[in-house]
């Protein structure tokens, strides 16, 4: 994946959740994004719809 379409991922996923923490985008598979936030934690985001659902939210 290039890292504009990274950017435009992570971006979107910033802006529908509201974050107050940067991501890094480790890997996609299908509809799941596998992210690193900036305290070291993985979390995968899953995209239902219009949104991004946390794993856990599911």
């Amino acid at each position: 994946m290039d890292p504009i379409e990274k950017k435009r991922i992570i971006q979107d996923i910033v802006k529908k959740r509201r974050l107050p923490y940067s991501l890094d985008l480790i890997k996609v598979e299908g509809n799941e994004y596998h992210v690193l936030n900036n305290f070291g934690s993985e979390m995968t985001y899953i995209k239902k719809d219009d949104q991004y659902l946390l794993e856990e939210e599911m």
